[in-house]
Parts: structure tokens; sequence; C-alpha cells
């Protein structure tokens, strides 16, 4: 009975995908640090020209520092500024299906 439940549960493990959603394809118009009491984010705007854009962030994504590893906040933060510097276009991906960043990419096109 055991090997049929462990390997009933290892087929619903490897057909489980994680829901991944874009949050926006674009450009950046700013790229905010929040440390206030009670909002530890950094947030990404996004210019007019986003595509893509998940309805209810309005042009706007977060990165919660409690979310993140301190180093995981550094890359994200790092490649947001290069975008915003580049004037380059960034996509930026949930996998919360919210405004928070789990994925961040450098990218002209959605691919």
């Amino acid at each position: 009975m055991k090997k049929y439940l462990l390997g009933a549960i290892i087929a619903l493990a490897s057909t489980t995908t994680l829901a991944v959603t874009d949050i926006g394809l674009g450009t950046l118009k700013g790229v905010k640090v929040y440390d206030f009491s009670n909002d530890k984010t950094i947030r990404l705007y996004f210019n007019n020209d986003v595509q893509y854009e998940l309805a209810g962030c309005n042009k706007t994504a977060k990165i919660t520092y409690s979310k993140h590893s301190t180093d995981k906040v550094d890359h994200f933060l790092s490649l947001a500024l290069a975008a915003y510097m580049s004037g380059k276009k960034v996509r930026l991906t949930s996998a919360t299906n919210d405004c928070e960043v789990s994925l961040i990419s450098l990218q002209e096109t959605r691919f």
C-alpha cells in the first residue's frame, strides 16, 4: 500500500507546475527602495510601454525583503537598476500570481 501511495504522490508532484504569471514587460520609469517601519520593499515602476501587465498591479511590481534572501534581493535590484539605467526592457514575473517579483530578466520580447 505504501508503494502505491508513494507512486501517487510522485505522479501528482511531477504533473503539478508552478503558476508563473507575467507582471509586465517594458521599460522602467522608476526604482524606489522603501525602508519604513511598515514597508520594507523595493518597487519597480513601468513606463506606459508595458505589455502583458498583470491586472491590479497598476504598472508596479514589488520585491518584499522578508519574502526573499538578501542575495536574491540584491540580484533583483541589480538587474532592475541595469534595466532602468540602460533604458532596456525588463520582464517581471510572479510565481504567486500577484505583484511580487519572482523572476526578473532583461529582454526585448517575451519568450
